[in-house]
């Protein structure tokens, strides 16, 4: 019998009963850990002697939508928004002060057009396909800054080059924070921090240390993984200025379809595929036996109905002859 003890589902666990003056209380509040650690873990976090969490390395993150053209390194994202944000369901400060300037491209073309923009302005930006069920675009293109007064001079720029590089039809705005923020907590002109969250902020930041040595970005073959995301999801979404990308080639096959045209032409495709696939029997051969087929049909009264009992093989369909064990 297995010793192993059966974790508690969350939602059981979330409504247990804590007396809030029992010293079981007082360390379920100072217990941090238990909250955010399996999420440190994903981001590759290990918690240290030292009672803090650190990165043992740095990994380029494979498998992501965005080519990052240059990262902001005021910004903690990842920290901010999938811990401070997730798990405790408030807005910090970096991202209070975080504004971004948002571009909207419609196809795959405009979106190599905006990272060639992101390039040459060498601002803190990144690019690529939304992959987000809750945002109505196939594409974007994100700045960030660390005011509003940034984001204004930003957003002129931004869209002065769009417009002359990408489109004028190219949606471009100036936005705060992230989406999903305004999603939960409504308006972005309300968000504010309570005392409870400028105290879990300070805690937070005392027992996290997001150095992360030999930082170099995204290498050639990262960029190239993405871009091949990106031209497979194009395709997926009949975007049709993908094709200049593919080389004029569809990405995968179109089936057969049987649907139109003349019925008897269609059975004759299939009789010249059939035997070509099975047989080796080239198309030519197979039209000249028709002919002599509908000769034998005008000068002897000997139609197609007739071709299989003369020779022997009647019951089988002449679309089929050979596939089964006729003798």
């Amino acid at each position: 019998m297995s010793q192993t003890l059966l974790p508690v589902e969350d939602a059981i666990y979330r409504n247990r009963n804590v007396n809030p003056e029992s010293y079981y209380a007082k360390c379920v509040k100072k217990d941090l850990l238990s909250i955010i650690h399996p999420t440190m873990r994903k981001m590759g976090f290990h918690f240290t002697y030292e009672g803090c969490y650190k990165r043992l390395g740095t990994a380029v993150a494979l498998d992501t939508p965005w080519h990052h053209v240059k990262h902001l390194q005021t910004k903690r994202c990842g920290i901010d928004h999938q811990i401070k944000f997730v798990h405790f369901g408030f807005v910090p400060p970096r991202c209070l002060e975080c504004w971004k300037v948002v571009v909207k491209p419609f196809t795959l073309k405009q979106l190599f057009s905006l990272l060639e923009v992101q390039k040459s302005l060498n601002r803190a930006s990144k690019c690529g396909i939304e992959l987000r069920h809750y945002t109505a675009r196939h594409y974007g293109g994100y700045f960030y800054n660390n005011s509003i007064d940034e984001g204004r001079e930003c957003y002129a720029a931004v869209k002065e080059a769009v417009d002359e590089h990408v489109g004028k039809d190219v949606p471009v705005i100036l936005k705060r924070g992230c989406t999903e923020y305004e999603m939960i907590l409504g308006p972005s002109v309300g968000w504010h921090m309570t005392k409870r969250h400028h105290h879990l902020e300070e805690r937070l930041e005392s027992i996290i240390d997001t150095y992360a040595p030999n930082a170099k970005g995204q290498t050639d073959e990262a960029i190239a993984q993405v871009h091949t995301h990106w031209m497979e999801w194009a395709w997926r979404n009949m975007d049709p200025t993908v094709d200049e990308y593919l080389g004029g080639v569809s990405l995968y096959p179109d089936t057969m379809t049987y649907h139109e045209g003349d019925i008897n032409e269609v059975k004759l495709d299939l009789m010249r595929g059939h035997a070509a696939a099975k047989y080796g029997v080239e198309p030519g051969v197979i039209d000249a036996m028709h002919v002599a087929m509908r000769g034998f049909d005008q000068t002897k009264q000997i139609g197609f109905d007739k071709i299989g009992d003369v020779f022997g093989f009647d019951r089988v369909n002449p679309l089929f002859v050979g596939e089964g064990d006729w003798t």
